[in-house]
């Protein structure tokens, strides 16, 4: 495993793979950060989606803890395609949001992908405005529009 990067603020992260004794704590990290968001979009809490969405997200792999000083504080999935770099997810605990952490931990994969050629590519929920506006100033901008997501995707600077 690489050292630890450091963010804006000096807190340092490390991405540790996930198994399979991490899917309790990303099914609650999950619900956390996701909940507010699913009820705007869907009108209430749905556990069967919940439990589908989670189980979809496991299956696709490549997912890692993020992991601050110790603390497991987020995860990011990262889906690295011939040609390019999907992130299927990227949650940081409420707690440690707004700390730096999922602008250092994308900045990385953003620079990793770019040195390599590839764009990346991921979506945001159309009610997710926070999020949307956090892509946007790491350089994604929306290709397309499904009925609840946008599709945005980040290209290497020529």
């Amino acid at each position: 495993m690489r050292p630890p990067f450091r963010t804006t603020n000096g807190t340092g992260y490390r991405l540790l793979r996930a198994v399979a004794r991490d899917q309790r704590w990303l099914d609650q990290l999950r619900r956390t950060v996701y909940r507010e968001l699913f009820i705007a979009t869907f009108g209430k809490w749905d556990e069967r989606r919940h439990a589908r969405h989670t189980r979809e997200c496991w299956d696709r792999g490549h997912i890692s803890i993020i992991q601050v000083d110790g603390e497991r504080v987020g995860m990011i999935q990262i889906l690295d395609q011939p040609d390019s770099v999907e992130i299927g997810e990227i949650q940081i605990q409420p707690s440690y949001q707004r700390r730096g952490i999922g602008s250092r931990v994308l900045s990385d994969v953003i620079n990793q992908a770019h040195k390599r050629g590839k764009s990346l590519a991921l979506s945001v929920a159309l009610k997710n405005d926070r999020a949307y506006r956090f892509y946007q100033r790491h350089g994604f901008r929306q290709m397309s529009q499904t009925e609840t997501h946008y599709q945005l995707q980040c290209d290497p600077r020529p």
